[in-house]
């Protein structure tokens, strides 16, 4: 089938990401706010970031009007009723992402793709309860979504080949380089990421070194752009706990389980950037590590 409009449900820093993405790339799309209250701040941030990229020349102001012009903000899930690409990215908890593709079904037509852009929860799981299986899959872009090139097309138990073909065409369509994955929880990026983050928290804890120097050794030694404890602190330490603990139940491997610090941080609401403390102080700049963390 042909994709021309999409319905993103979610409004987050990945949903506005992937709402920006198809817009840039003109296709009409449906920008649903999961959570109440009024959509306006949301569009307020994303025409300041848009005009970020005018003031720097990558964008001009009739450009970002047209883009504007092509994104519906709505609170109302039914406004994705005729979309024919979903794109859910609510909160990462697989009983809720099923009520609402329950929900979903009720009301979109029957070849509209119904997409999950979790990180690391099963779509085979997320598709059982739905009627019509073959039309669900994943679609996993990364953070931050407008720069990112690569996405994740996550082919479940009884996805469609067809339905594969046509995300990957999609993917391409918006500028993004897309990869096939089997479902598998942590599918490529994050089975191999999460545990990396992991091990670097458990270095600290066991006083191997410092928090700044396990990052420069990452960035220095094997030119990273971030270490691991400034990676997950970017991420945000609520999603990395979530990834944490959907891997490790799938594979029971220790290496895979959440650290004590990681544990701890999130229950202070110490998530990382966006709260403004993690393993690292984000109210100086530059940040300086977390000097209540104890090895």
């Amino acid at each position: 089938m042909e994709i021309r409009k999409v319905g993103v449900i979610g409004l987050g820093q990945m949903g506005l990401g992937i709402v920006q993405c198809a817009a840039s790339a003109g296709f009409e799309t449906v920008a649903v706010k999961a959570t109440p209250g009024s959509t306006d701040p949301i569009r307020g941030k994303l025409d300041k970031d848009l005009g970020k990229l005018v003031s720097k020349g990558k964008m001009d102001e009739a450009a970002k009007g047209q883009l504007l012009g092509r994104i519906k903000f709505t609170a109302v899930e039914g406004d994705v009723k005729d979309c024919d690409l979903i794109v859910e990215s609510i909160v990462e908890d697989l009983d809720t992402k099923k009520a609402l593709f329950k929900r979903l079904e009720g009301m979109i037509s029957k070849d509209a793709i119904l997409t999950s852009n979790t990180s690391t929860l099963s779509i085979t799981a997320l598709m059982a309860g739905c009627e019509k299986k073959d039309r669900v899959a994943g679609l996993h872009f990364f953070n931050p979504a407008p720069v990112m090139k690569l996405v994740e097309v996550i082919q479940a138990f009884e996805t469609a080949p067809a339905v594969v073909d046509t995300l990957t065409g999609f993917c391409k369509k918006i500028g993004k380089d897309p990869v096939t994955v089997q479902d598998s929880t942590g599918f490529i990026v994050n089975r191999l990421l999460t545990p990396y983050m992991l091990s670097g928290m458990r270095l600290f804890e066991q006083g191997t070194a410092s928090i700044p120097d396990i990052d420069k050794a990452m960035m220095l030694g094997c030119n990273h752009p971030m270490g691991p404890l400034a990676l997950a602190d970017y991420i945000g330490l609520d999603v990395v706990i979530a990834m944490s603990k959907n891997i490790y139940d799938a594979d029971r491997q220790v290496f895979t389980s959440p650290p004590h610090t990681l544990t701890r941080l999130v229950e202070l609401g110490y998530l990382g950037r966006k709260s403004g403390k993690g393993f690292y102080d984000y109210s100086q700049n530059p940040p300086v590590a977390n000097t209540s963390l104890r090895k």
